[in-house]
């Protein structure tokens, strides 16, 4: 079967447009189009240099990174029969990469990476610390975790287990669980002397894929967990979480929006609202539902910025205090 994505002609055995699929040879993921399009994104407005798609399945996500953002890529797979579809996919769009069939960790050892993609079909909890550790002092990791139930759904003690943090169920989840996964990510960097900054972070669908530039150092690595702790949330304990800036305005800003799809740019118009505040307010007066629009018109007429937020679809990020929103909304 051939499909289209970006610039790309692919073969693929094995389609899925919703959910994550099940794991097998040639597997590809149309809902994951939106992570790779903001990967070429991110890509495109960095300094180029070398990049290792560790997990290249059918190869588009490198394919995509070597044709549209113009770096120099490693496309890894452990299994013979997705090496084969690898090749043929570089072969039928003109692409020039090199393609290694080992495991994870003979490959991400082989030299230092500018660019490390890291995308497991489940939790990606064994790989971070080898990827991060054999990146040269400013690179970038992009990690996909796919397994988000256990920090907002059922199996909360077991991502207390596996990511290190206590999560809570509800309207909030989506943003706790991916504040705690790039808190994860970032106590593993740190642990290995590499103090990470977050450049953009994504929660839609079934994953959290975050991208993390890493810096050497003592210094930059104590930095790194200034904004990790523990909260209470509804009498709770919660985390310990990433506190921070989850969008580094300089990225955002400079990256190119041409690959996007309407999804993407949905979600990226969003990305500015995030670091207005922690967590967010929704569209509730009581038990009446307010329109979104109406309420973030309001805030705006009143001095404040206000948008929607990608972590839950009827919630409203703003600047305003709670006082100040609670008496905008009861006032409309």
């Amino acid at each position: 079967m051939i499909i289209r994505e970006g610039s790309l002609n692919l073969e693929i055995l094995k389609g899925f447009e919703k959910g994550p699929g099940s794991r097998g040879e040639g597997f590809y993921n149309r809902e994951m189009q939106t992570s790779r399009d903001f990967t070429v994104s991110i890509l495109k407005k960095i300094r180029k240099g070398n990049a290792l798609d560790s997990m290249g399945g059918t190869g588009i996500r490198g394919l995509r990174i070597a044709l549209e953002a113009g770096w120099n890529v490693v496309i890894n797979d452990i299994n013979k029969k997705n090496v084969e579809i690898i090749e043929r996919n570089a072969n039928e769009n003109n692409i020039n990469v090199e393609i290694w069939n080992k495991n994870f960790f003979s490959a991400v050892s082989e030299k230092k990476w500018d660019y490390i993609d890291i995308d497991p079909y489940g939790s990606p909890s064994g790989f971070i610390e080898a990827a991060i550790f054999n990146l040269k002092n400013n690179g970038i990791i992009g990690v996909t975790m796919t397994d988000t139930a256990n920090l907002e759904g059922k199996s909360l003690r077991k991502g207390f287990r596996i990511y290190e943090g206590i999560s809570q169920r509800g309207v909030y989840s989506k943003e706790l669980a991916t504040r705690i996964f790039l808190a994860y990510v970032l106590k593993k960097g740190a642990s290995l002397g590499y103090g990470g900054t977050p450049l953009i972070v994504i929660r839609e669908k079934h994953y959290i894929r975050v991208f993390v530039r890493f810096r050497k150092g003592s210094s930059v690595s104590d930095k790194s967990l200034e904004e990790i702790r523990e909260i209470e949330l509804d009498g709770k304990k919660v985390g310990p979480l990433y506190l921070g800036e989850l969008y580094n305005k300089e990225v955002i800003s400079s990256m190119d929006k041409n690959n996007l799809s309407i999804h993407s740019i949905k979600l990226f118009e969003r990305f500015w609202n995030e670091d207005l505040m922690f967590l967010f307010f929704t569209n509730n007066r009581g038990k009446e539902e307010l329109s979104m629009d109406t309420i973030i018109n309001k805030l705006r007429e009143n001095g404040f910025k206000a948008g929607r937020t990608n972590f839950y679809e009827k919630g409203i990020k703003t600047n305003a205090s709670r006082n100040e929103f609670e008496k905008i909304i009861y006032n409309l």
